[in-house]
């Protein structure tokens, strides 16, 4: 049951990165061809454009932690015993939960924020695109805790 919803949240992750793509290349270039052809701004492309832009790569974010594929320097830990090596996953795993969680609380303050305010292109709530912040975050410490576990307990990744 967890499994399965876990990958439908992924599957709809990743939709959502290709939608978030597709738009953001659309608004650019549309933004693009205005200005130099036919000689009209769309500033809300640009805009909601960026907006596109942060929530992609903050749920990206996730899926790539999913595949663990952030950078990350491996040298020390694969020559240290497997003993010592679960130890400073854990801590780790620990250190990066505590200032995702850190980081969730202040991304509700930034919510609370965008509810006064709007963007200046397209009158759109900032809270919307302050929305990504706190999804992306508790997707990056689901996936966390996943990836944490699948290491510790020699889980193939």
């Amino acid at each position: 049951m967890l499994t399965n919803t876990l990958n439908w949240i992924r599957k709809i992750f990743r939709i959502l990165i290709v939608v978030f793509f597709i738009y953001m290349v659309m608004a650019v270039f549309f933004q693009v061809l205005g200005r130099y052809f036919f000689n009209f701004k769309l500033d809300m492309a640009s805009e909601t454009a960026t907006f596109a832009q942060i929530w992609m790569v903050l749920i990206a974010a996730g899926l790539a932690l999913q595949k663990n594929m952030h950078v990350g320097v491996d040298v020390l830990i694969n020559i240290l015993p497997k003993k010592i090596q679960k130890i400073v996953i854990l801590i780790t795993s620990l250190c990066s939960m505590a200032f995702l969680l850190i980081a969730l609380k202040g991304s509700f303050a930034l919510i609370n924020v965008g509810f006064d305010s709007t963007s200046p292109a397209s009158g759109m709530p900032m809270w919307i695109p302050y929305l990504s912040v706190p999804l992306g975050l508790i997707y990056i410490m689901i996936e966390l805790v996943i990836l944490t576990y699948k290491k510790l307990f020699d889980i193939k990744i």
